[in-house]
């Protein structure tokens, strides 16, 4: 996978509006957190692929890190969560309540196969992070349109709902590690609760409610560590709009020294379960 590289010299939160752009990033945070983490705790690690990989031992194990996913999921379970669709279905199957999304596939000639009418509709791509090629269309014809100019293959296609509040669950097994609530910025008519994006964290003590639905969420995928984004609709209802199976905090980290020093636990704990395994 080509990764574009950023050319950052300072290490300050300014780094922030390069991130927003959907970049690669050069100057992880996480590497410097894993750093720390070995020498403080003697374990032992290496690096490959410009850090992007990242090997830990300590006298009984050896776990990797490749990229922001650790090595406590197995691989059936972590593809299902990066397909939006796929991990829309099972947890419907499952009861999870969850935000619908269909699969939209181009084809060779250019038609599009639509199993769904929506409208408004939320178009992203099918496998996309961070929010990056999100939009909001009116109807399936602009929907269309745009899509023929992007190029890719396969999008994700859901109705859109009138959200007041997204909330972050990061869950190890059926603990729940840190909770907060993404302030949004609004884009192009379309309210984005990404960090990536603008939007900014706010810690908080989740809800039961919230807590039981992110659980049946995480054991549904069949993850054991995962973020779990939910979603409270103008209506009251909460709803599960994503399961992630890598834990990126790297938007979270750079908020703050407080909020850098929370994340520091959060990694803590998942490396300690990593090489207990």
């Amino acid at each position: 996978m080509l990764r574009l590289k950023l050319q950052v010299r300072s290490h300050g939160y300014g780094i922030l509006r390069h991130m927003q752009s959907g970049e690669y990033i050069s100057d992880r945070w996480l590497v410097e957190i894993v750093r720390g983490i070995c020498e403080k705790r003697g374990i032992r690690l290496k690096m490959f692929s410009d850090d992007w990989i990242m090997e830990l031992g300590n006298k009984q194990h050896i776990a990797r890190v490749i990229g922001y996913k650790f090595e406590l999921n197995n691989s059936v379970a972590a593809q299902i969560a990066s397909d939006k669709v796929a991990a829309s279905q099972i947890m419907q199957v499952e009861a999870v309540p969850v935000i619908a999304h269909s699969l939209v596939r181009t084809k060779i000639d250019h038609k599009y196969d639509w199993s769904i009418e929506y409208a408004p509709l939320v178009v992203k791509p099918l496998t996309g992070t961070s929010g990056h090629g999100v939009r909001l269309f009116d109807d399936q014809s602009s929907a269309e349109q745009w899509m023929r100019q992007k190029g890719i293959e396969a999008w994700a296609v859901s109705p859109f709902v009138d959200i007041v509040c997204e909330t972050r669950l990061i869950l190890l097994d059926d603990e729940v590690l840190l909770a907060y609530d993404k302030i949004p910025q609004s884009r192009e008519g379309l309210v984005m609760f990404n960090l990536g994006k603008g939007a900014s964290p706010q810690d908080i003590s989740p809800t039961k409610v919230q807590v039981e639905i992110a659980q049946r969420a995480r054991q549904a995928i069949g993850l054991r560590l995962c973020a779990v984004d939910l979603v409270e609709t103008r209506e009251g209802e909460i709803k599960v709009l994503e399961v992630n199976d890598g834990i990126m905090m790297e938007y979270y980290m750079r908020v703050s020294s407080a909020h850098k020093s929370r994340a520091r636990t959060v990694y803590e704990r998942i490396i300690d379960t990593m090489l207990k395994k």
